[in-house]
């Protein structure tokens, strides 16, 4: 079976752009450090606060206990207004809470 030309045009540009589209989707991914994430998500804290731009420096981040949270990034006045951001490995936000929650309670599923 022979497909005309115009099909085969059409498969070539889709296979094109979405190699294009995975390559700049990898650079982005690869070019993401912990200090960006912590940043950025230290920016948003002072944001959603109204804070003074300095108070950025009221936030830090932890590892996350469990694959699916690559960082926990902490920021906080004082205890009452605790607030951490659990980061997935890329850059998305998972939750909202504070440092000692667990939004990921369940375990994981078994990979088959």
């Amino acid at each position: 079976m022979k497909l005309p030309p115009a099909v085969l045009v059409v498969i070539a540009v889709l296979t094109v752009l979405a190699g294009t589209l995975g390559y700049v989707a990898g650079l982005r991914q690869a070019g993401l450090s912990e200090t960006d994430v912590i940043t950025a998500y230290a920016q948003r804290y002072v944001d959603e606060k109204g804070l003074a731009p300095e108070a950025i420096r009221r936030c830090h981040a932890v590892p996350g206990r469990d694959d699916r949270i690559w960082l926990v990034v902490v920021c906080a006045q004082d205890s009452d207004a605790e607030r951490a951001y659990f980061v997935a490995p890329g850059g998305g936000l998972l939750h909202v809470g504070r440092a000692g929650d667990s939004p990921f309670s369940r375990p994981m599923a078994p990979e088959v």
